[in-house]
């Protein structure tokens, strides 16, 4: 009873502590058609919500989205052409488009190009951090080898299984955190016709270009599934 007692203990107090999930929210607007066959002007990673991001780790994000996007046929995508912070040639500032006498989020160069469909990706999180696991007990099995002698006076031996008890100090755990979201426009409206919000964490793990990655491809994925 008590072994039992003791791995549940344990069970549950991991699985309270293991911050790993993955979130995953989106809208559409039911009364937009996505299927026009239409060019797509995905804008620049804005990675201004990350405080403590380096010149190196915001050209890096941008570098992995960017060549996953450059390998889509279909559909048609025009992509900027970003320059990392501290380039001797800034990155130009374009002035956003006004459509019918109001300010709009879509770059006047997004609607200069002819696409329909302006998106604006955003990294909204990414952290590596730790959480405390509590010391523990755990139960281990080993195979341990014995032996036995018959009434002939024959040795005979075999293996039997040993449960044992093995104490797990205090010790942490890292995690990663990513999170993206990204915001559809309609390019002749300039209404919001589409958003998403990609959010995963993973336990054990200190590497977030794994996560960032993933949360690249199921853009990729979504997107080729709602244009059609």
């Amino acid at each position: 009873m008590k072994k039992i007692i003791a791995i549940l203990t344990a069970f549950f107090l991991l699985l309270a502590t293991a911050p790993s999930r993955a979130d995953y929210s989106e809208w559409k607007d039911s009364t937009y058609d996505f299927t026009k066959n239409a060019a797509i002007y995905i804008g620049e990673m804005d990675t201004s919500a990350i405080a403590d991001i380096s010149p190196a780790g915001e050209w890096k994000r941008k570098e992995t989205f960017y060549q996953k996007l450059s390998k889509v046929k279909s559909p048609r995508l025009l992509l900027p052409s970003p320059k990392p912070r501290g380039s001797l040639e800034s990155t130009e500032k374009t002035e956003d488009a006004i459509i019918e006498n109001r300010d709009t989020a879509i770059p006047g160069k997004a609607l200069a190009s002819g696409a329909a469909i302006y998106i604006q990706p955003r990294l909204t999180a990414w952290q590596v951090d730790s959480y405390l696991v509590p010391a523990h007990t755990e139960w281990r099995e080993t195979e341990v080898r014995d032996a036995w002698r018959d009434k002939d006076g024959n040795w005979h031996e075999y293996y039997r299984t040993v449960t044992y008890p093995e104490y797990v100090p205090n010790h942490w755990v890292p995690y990663a955190e990513v999170t993206v979201t990204f915001e559809w426009y309609d390019t002749k409206t300039g209404n919001l016709i589409a958003s998403s919000e990609d959010s995963r964490t993973r336990g054990a793990e200190s590497n977030p270009e794994n996560l960032y990655g993933r949360i690249v491809d199921r853009f990729i994925k979504n997107m080729k599934k709602t244009l059609g």
